[in-house]
């Protein structure tokens, strides 16, 4: 019917509309991809601040399971296990590296653990801050009972 009424039956998009599509399409995306570039160093710190956070709960669950005195040792952009025994630390093998572009800040490369009782080694709070290329910080902060918490912090 459409046929004879001169109209004819349309698969697929013209030329025309294709081209307005990817206009608006690249429109958008040089709106946000300046915007996406200045939010990755904020996500890698927080990333970090987690696996610091992450990492320390797990070595306070294991100091409790083998009855023994465990720390965090950092240097550089990377971190080792250290068990206590036979009367000092030895490394465990166990290494990780801190995501590219975050770094150690000030005195954050003292080690930080916990005992067999899961308190930390250390009588007072430690505390290790990490900072991204953008002077942002995040300090990971461990109490004398065990506890560990990250707050917001400057570079």
């Amino acid at each position: 019917m459409l046929r004879a009424l001169g109209f004819r039956r349309r698969d697929g998009f013209t030329l025309t509309e294709i081209i307005v599509a990817m206009a608006i399409i690249s429109i958008l995306a040089a709106i946000a991809l300046p915007n996406w570039s200045t939010l990755l160093p904020n996500y890698a710190l927080n990333g970090a601040a987690r696996q610091v956070q992450s990492e320390l709960h797990k070595l306070k669950s294991r100091a409790v399971a083998e009855n023994a005195n465990f720390r965090l040792v950092f240097s550089g952009t990377s971190y080792s296990i250290e068990k206590f025994s036979g009367g000092s630390y030895t490394a465990t093998g166990d290494s990780k590296t801190l995501p590219e572009g975050i770094t150690l800040a000030g005195t954050s490369d003292t080690p930080v653990g916990f005992t067999s009782r899961g308190t930390s080694i250390d009588s007072s709070e430690k505390t290790v801050k990490l900072c991204n290329i953008k002077n942002s910080g995040k300090n990971i902060a461990i109490s004398d009972t065990g506890r560990i918490r990250i707050d917001n912090a400057s570079c």
